[in-house]
């Protein structure tokens, strides 16, 4: 029994040092989006040109 009772702790340890581990590589992925990787996505994203229209109302004759 005791050592089921130790592979039990040693499993639980796994468990939770994978937790860890998969928590500071999924934090330390999200910190390397920095001020380059904002301006390389405005540079290869489309632009439209919208020309102002004159909407005013003109009296006719």
């Amino acid at each position: 029994m005791t050592i089921m009772k130790k592979m039990q702790k040693f499993g639980f340890a796994t468990i939770i040092a994978g937790g860890l581990a998969a928590s500071a590589l999924g934090l330390s992925g999200a910190a390397q989006a920095d001020i380059d990787h904002h301006a390389f996505i405005n540079d290869i994203t489309q632009d439209v040109y919208v020309p102002h229209v004159d909407t005013t109302v003109h009296q006719s004759r």
